[in-house]
């Protein structure tokens, strides 16, 4: 019986020590990917730049670059992103620090950050900093006309059962053109709201900005909490 137990404890631990080695063959490859990824990025955006000098046309050269500024912008954040990507749980002011930094390299705008001590689960968190970026993006094209040192505020705070996430800019509104609903921006943006069961507000004057909030539920604690990553159940 002694034997027995042995022989099984053996048999364990072996296919534990299999598991690992296909959990770290998965990660060296998963990490390879986001390399290849960040590398197809840039090479883009450097084509972009390369057909933007050749282009005449003045409209042709906008595009190109409001292109260039997307690509550079998204290689930034997935830079950020793939640094949080095992974290079961994010505390949410740190973490925008960390992102805003990264949005103000790609947009130059200057971004500032006020948030409680609020976690969040990371899945929830990385779909608020592609929001997040999408408004940046949006506020540097259309709310400072592209021009940089434009001001983005990003708060975020725990009212009740809900996250309440706002990101406001002191640009032009969204008069003359500049459409809380349209754009590739938005639909990501609504999109994520959608997947997050939340709601977006927009408020906008002319020539006080606008005003971007969504209020999404959070999950209990002991959900954010638990962590059912191989990693947490494989060390028992």
């Amino acid at each position: 019986m002694f034997a027995s137990a042995v022989t099984s404890n053996v048999g364990l631990a072996r296919e534990l020590s299999d598991a690992r080695a296909r959990l770290a063959d998965q990660e060296r490859q998963i990490q390879e990917l986001n390399h290849r990824v960040a590398n197809s990025l840039q090479l883009a955006a450097d084509m972009l730049v390369f057909e933007q000098l050749r282009s005449r046309d003045p409209l042709a050269q906008a595009a190109l670059e409001a292109s260039r500024a997307r690509l550079v912008a998204v290689g930034e954040l997935h830079r950020y992103l793939y640094e949080h990507a095992d974290a079961p749980s994010v505390e949410m002011a740190p973490f925008l620090t960390g992102l805003c930094e990264a949005v103000s390299a790609s947009t130059g705008l200057r971004c500032r950050v006020q948030s409680d001590l609020t976690r969040v689960p990371g899945d929830m968190a990385q779909q608020l900093a592609i929001a997040i970026n999408e408004f940046a993006i949006n506020a540097a094209k259309h709310a400072y006309d592209g021009k940089p040192g434009g001001r983005l505020s990003v708060t975020s705070r725990r009212e009740g059962q809900d996250l309440v996430l706002t990101v406001a800019d002191e640009g032009k509104g969204l008069s003359d053109g500049r459409s809380a609903n349209g754009g590739l921006g938005m639909s990501i943006v609504a999109a994520i709201v959608r997947d997050l069961k939340g709601a977006l507000t927009v408020q906008s004057d002319r020539g006080a900005g606008a005003i971007f909030t969504i209020r999404a539920p959070l999950p209990s604690t002991r959900t954010i909490m638990l962590d059912r990553s191989f990693h947490s159940w494989a060390e028992l």
